[in-house]
């Protein structure tokens, strides 16, 4: 099963190189990032949705 990672860049809760450093040793993976904080939904949306749409036909 292909896994991506998205994370928020200024999400303090889990710092952006918290999630750099645990996606690249558990799942061997780079993350992808968009702008936004730990409730990337509320502050974000139309990027959120925008990349979530590109996983599903990319």
């Amino acid at each position: 099963m292909p896994t991506k990672v998205l994370i928020a860049r200024d999400d303090r809760f889990f710092p952006a190189d918290f999630q750099r450093r645990v996606a690249a040793d558990r799942l061997g993976a780079a993350p992808d990032e968009i702008d936004g904080g730990h409730s990337v939904a509320l502050s974000h949306p139309k990027q959120l949705a925008d990349q979530l749409t590109t996983y599903l036909l990319g």
